[in-house]
């Protein structure tokens, strides 16, 4: 079971709280009212920010999120949506994560498919608790949004630190906090309702924005939202996941906030980058790009210091830099003369881990350092030296980028054009010998990420300024001498696209083989390709697919779809140039062209093989498998491939029953696939009662003309199949014969031979003949004399009837002789009109539906004669009522295996009607009987033979009764030999420090009732015992003996004790004795005696 449940997920904030606002109540206004409104609302914000963030991260898929209850749960949408964060993360181009199921269709694949999404976030690190994969299919929306977060925590918060102990929120706040002191935000709610903050936020991040930011109306809550999250999203590329009315709403949710601030401060973000330039521009001399790594050894901490406040530590270039625990403790130290407080320790400073957002809170502190003073000096004698020009101290030389030379005096003027990853190189002459190299310090506004600048000096006079642009576009160099800019800078290089490509450099996710009408999709990496346009065309030789490509950075993703199948080729080529000398091969295979025939799809034989046959062509490359499993086994099967290009296949099935042939082509079903062909046996259809009825010596039925033949058999153990019954008669006419069915599996062939001669009845099972078929039967006509004393009357319908139901009995005049039967049924309201249906053999059926109820006489006669027993009375009662009939008794909640339960049936309003009840079990039917109490009621007693669920079905009528199925939970029985205790309070030991405790693990044991007897001293102990909740099935036990002495325990289950009990446990007043005792119990010298007091409890 994968769970996950966050604190900070759907926990209400109270009225008025800091996260849900104050609310003005009116005075008919309830407060749980207002509670719930504010809740709602709140929950609301929730979900719509939750939602679009995760829609963000779906865009290169295609797939969008639009309710969480229920587009999650088939997996498809979380499995895309883990695979999108995971490989921005750095995962590999192409990764086959698993198979799961494309097309889910039944809860059970759903199931496997969110089973899987659970456990790729699971591999990713992170803890999942409190949520199952039903909790996903069954939209259980507030551990779904549970879930999100922690996906947001791992990959839009986090930096990834697994050492750091500060909370992401609070880390947060105090980088907000550093570079908006004057705003004092302490939370992701209120404070951002107005607009302002966020305005200011982003005036932070790029002081050309937003400028008028500190005259906005804070009234004007909606106007300066929308306002600033449009600037945000236009310049910066912050999308929108949360609305502007929610953001300026009182009933705004915490981690909403959080969700959408942390845009701005991750890695690369607009307030990282606006925070490191800061940084890169007070220490230009160490060339930071980060704020993990390079801030590990302490210098870049020591120098930043140095430069928010001369002379706090001067010392920052000798420092080793191997020494970095020394170095990061001297800068946290100098820090706290400033007044700043270190977020992060020394030790954690020094680790490549370092939380980078809290790196980065503690820089951004310094950005608002108060001035640091400086003890004046004065001096008395000698004058001040001449004052250095330190502008005028270097001279540009030369610029090179590539081959060309641009002299110093000209690119002054003129701006420089260079090329992307191509090193542009300065020469600087040092004309003043009071500027050395650490003087001279650059800095290079670059568009997108920071770029290296590296100083060095070739000569004593001469430095070298090299940097490589990342990016095109417009590039300022500015070069300073001490504090002053050298002259003629800051000067302009317009950095230039690099056309060079590199084709053979671009990497490829392959995918060998996809299915007809899948969405196809490999990616293509181009981030070592140089320039270049990416043109993918895949064709089979006659048609061309169309093709989509995502770019996303530096890697593309290619979508096609296939609708015939075959053999592609995927050419690409990178500006105009292919990239490999032969094409990728996709293979399309389509499992719903398979073809599938052959009578072992439909039946089989027990022990004989079966044959179909799987036709493959039009499916294109793939691979055939065939799974045969039959109720209790797996059939044994072969494929052999034909030189026509078809596969034949044979099983062997070794039992009866409805077989599941699975057949998939490439791992898909073929069309039809399960088959289910019913395995049969005929050689298994029996006799009931081992003798064919009126058979012979010489294996001839011998049958009485015009006398019905009855021949039951029993199918039980055939398997599924149809059974057919055709009789040839003396004529040589064929005749089909009905077959009447019983759910026993009974089958009742009943005919009347009208002719004298011989007949042939053959009998098959499922197409097939019996064993013993075909008879060979004869019949001889008998003459019989009219008797009409011979009649006899049979049937339920002469018992009783019911108003509106059809009743029916049977004239059996066989053995009456020739005649027609007349009858007559008459009552005292109405007569019942009866129709005669001749079955043949002079028997008749009679049919009658009863209007009314009541009393009823029967007359009948046989060739105008009263039949004995006419009139007969008969009695039609009023229709059943299932509906009215109650059950009740304690084993509709629990019953034990091998024991016999009570239930109560109450039919006393219910009318007049049959009671049957029937209870399967996971394996066998449970054993039921009913007895009839005499004053309307009945009881039903049952007795299962196995544990497990039970299904109950009780009927009045024929129809259900009311609760009808019972689903019963019958425990398994009571087995003390299952029960273990242990524990000191079982073994002798000295008083003074006796441990009187000891467990009783019933796990396994059964349904049963646990008894624990301890006799001892009269008064010399107390005993205790208890278990943690009503299911649990360990129970401890504990007696504080007060007084040395011998202690009986007997512990029973279900009244057997269990094994070791009872046992004896010796109690001695200190270790000599508890040393003689152990040594007599070695020998076999240890007696006890009977004790008459006692104390007991029972669980």
């Amino acid at each position: 079971m994968f769970t996950s449940k966050s604190p900070e997920i759907m926990t209400l904030p109270a009225p008025g709280s800091e996260s849900g606002g104050a609310t003005q109540q009116s005075p008919d206004t309830k407060p749980t009212e207002v509670w719930d409104a504010q809740a709602q609302r709140w929950v609301e914000i929730q979900q719509k920010t939750f939602m679009n963030w995760c829609n963000e991260q779906l865009k290169p898929t295609g797939k969008r999120i639009e309710n969480f209850r229920t587009d999650l749960e088939d997996g498809l949408v979380l499995i895309a949506l883990v695979e999108q964060l995971t490989s921005s993360t750095g995962g590999a181009l192409y990764k086959r994560q698993g198979r799961y199921c494309k097309y889910p269709k039944m809860r059970a694949q759903k199931l496997e498919n969110v089973t899987h999404a659970l456990q790729m976030i699971e591999k990713e690190g992170i803890k999942l608790v409190n949520i199952g994969t039903e909790d996903v299919v069954e939209g259980n929306v507030k551990l779904i949004l549970g879930l999100i977060w922690r996906l947001i925590q791992k990959y839009q918060i986090s930096t990834g630190s697994k050492q750091t102990k500060v909370p992401s929120k609070k880390s947060m706040l105090n980088w907000i906090d550093a570079v908006l002191p004057d705003r004092h935000i302490s939370n992701f709610t209120t404070d951002w309702n107005d607009g302002t903050a966020l305005s200011a936020l982003i005036n932070y991040c790029d002081p050309t924005l937003m400028t008028n930011f500190k005259s906005l109306n804070p009234s004007n809550s909606r106007e300066n939202c929308t306002h600033a999250m449009q600037m945000a999203k236009d310049k910066f590329e912050v999308p929108m996941i949360l609305s502007p009315e929610d953001m300026c709403h009182p009933q705004i949710d915490e981690l909403s906030g959080m969700t959408y601030l942390s845009y701005f401060l991750r890695t690369e973000g607009p307030g990282w980058y606006s925070t490191l330039n800061w940084v890169r521009k007070k220490v230009p001399e160490l060339n930071v790009h980060n704020f993990q790594s390079d801030w590990n050894d302490g210098r870049v901490l020591c120098a930043l210091v140095e430069a928010v406040a001369e002379g706090t530590c001067p010392e920052w270039r000798d420092l080793n830099k191997n020494d970095k625990l020394a170095n990061c403790q001297k800068g946290l130290e100098a820090g706290k003369k400033l007044g700043i407080k270190p977020t992060l320790s020394a030790r954690e400073f020094t680790s490549p881990d370092v939380d980078e957002l809290g790196v980065m809170s503690y820089a951004a502190r310094f950005q608002h350092t108060a001035p640091w003073p400086k003890e004046n000096s004065y001096v008395l004698s000698e004058p001040p030296p001449p004052k250095v020009h330190w502008a005028e101290c270097v001279q540009l030389t030369s610029v090179q980028v590539q081959d060309k030379v641009t002299p110093g005096h000209s690119a002054l003027k003129n701006t420089i054009h260079g090329i992307v990853n191509v090193p542009v190189v300065l020469r600087l002459h040092v004309i003043n010998t009071k500027a050395t190299l650490k003087d001279i310090r650059a800095e290079l506004q670059a568009p997108g990420q920071p770029v290296a600048i590296a100083l060095k000096a070739i000569a004593s006079d001469q430095v070298e300024l090299t940097f490589v642009p990342l990016q095109e576009g417009l590039h300022k160099l500015s070069i300073w001498c001490r504090d002053d800019v050298i002259d003629g800078f800051p000067i302009n290089l317009m950095i230039e696209p690099d056309k060079a490509s590199y084709p053979k450099n671009i990497r490829i996710g392959t995918m060998s083989s996809a299915s007809v009408g899948e969405q196809l999709q490999f990616q293509v990496d181009v981030s070592d390709a140089g320039y270049g346009e990416l043109l993918v065309e895949i064709n089979n030789g006659f048609n061309q697919l169309p093709v989509r490509i995502v770019r996303q950075g530096k890697v593309f993703t290619v979508h096609t779809q296939a609708k015939e199948c075959g053999t592609y080729n995927v050419f690409i080529k990178w500006n105009g140039e292919d990239i490999t000398e032969d094409p990728m091969k996709i293979e399309v295979h389509d499992a719903s062209q398979c073809v599938a025939t052959g009578e072992g799809l439909s039946r089989a034989k027990e022990d004989q093989p079966a044959v179909f046959t799987v036709d493959t062509r039009s499916a294109g490359k793939g691979e055939l498998r065939v799974i045969v499993e039959g109720p209790h086994s797996i059939a044994k099967c072969s494929i052999d491939k034909n030189t026509s290009g078809t596969y034949t296949v044979t099983y062997i099935p070794v039992e009866v029953g409805l077989f599941s042939i699975k057949v998939t082509w490439n791992g898909k079903d073929i069309y039809g696939s399960p088959f289910h062909p019913k395995v049969t046996d005929p050689r298994k259809v029996r006799v009931v009662g081992g003798h064919v009825p009126g058979m012979g010596d010489n294996g001839i039925i011998n049958m009485t003309h015009r006398k019905a033949y009855l021949l039951e058999l029993s199918t039980a153990e055939a398997g599924p199949g149809k059974m057919v019954a055709d009789l040839q008669l003396p004529s040589n006419r064929r005749v089909h014969l009905p077959i009447e069915l019983e759910a026993d599996g009974r089958a009742t062939i009943r005919f009347v031979p009208e002719e004298e001669g011989d007949y042939m009845l053959r009998i098959l099972w499922n197409d097939h003949l019996i064993k013993g078929s075909p008879y060979r039967m004869t019949c001889r006509q008998k003459r019989v004399p009219v008797d009409h004393t011979r009649v006899r009357c049979h049937g339920p319908g002469l018992q009783q009837s019911k108003v509106s139901q059809l009743s029916e009995f049977f004239i059996d005049g066989s053995q009456a002789g020739p005649g027609v039967p007349n009858l007559r049924m008459s009552g005292v309201k109405s007569d019942i009109m009866v129709t005669l249906i001749p079955q043949g053999n002079n028997i008749y059926k009679a049919v009658f539906t009863p209007d009314i109820a009541g009393a009823y006489l029967l007359h009948l006669t046989w060739s105008d004669r009263q039949v004995p027993g006419s009139p007969f009375k008969l009695n039609v009662a009023d229709a059943a009522h299932a509906n009215r009939v109650h059950a009740s008794g304690a084993a509709l909640k629990t019953i034990v295996a091998n024991q016999t339960s009570r239930l109560v049936i109450d039919s006393r309003e219910a009318g007049s009607g049959e009671l049957t009840a029937r209870c399967v079990g996971p394996n066998t039917m449970a054993e039921v009987h009913i007895g009839d109490n005499r004053n309307g009621t009945y009881s039903l007693l049952i007795s299962p033979s196995e544990p497990g669920r039970h299904t109950l079905e009780v009927k009045y009528g024929e129809d259900h009764i009311q609760g009808s199925p019972f689903l019963l939970r019958v425990a398994a029985p009571p087995d003390a030999s299952k029960v273990r205790c242990f524990g000191p309070g079982l073994e002798h030991g000295i008083l003074s420090s006796f441990n009187g405790r000891f467990i009783c693990e019933t796990k396994g044991a059964g349904a049963g009732q646990l008894k624990v007897r301890i006799h001892g001293p009269k008064g010399a102990f107390k005993v205790e015992m208890r278990r943690s909740d009503t299911k649990d099935r360990t129970i401890d036990v504990r007696y504080n003996p007060n007084e040395s002495g011998e202690y009986a325990i007997q512990v029973k289950w279900s009244d057997k004790h269990v094994p070791g009990s009872p046992f004896i446990v010796k109690v001695v007043e200190n270790r000599e004795e508890l040393h003689t005792l152990k040594r007599d119990t070695a020998n076999g010298r240890q007696s006890s005696k009977a004790m008459t007091n006692g104390w007991s409890e029972e669980i």
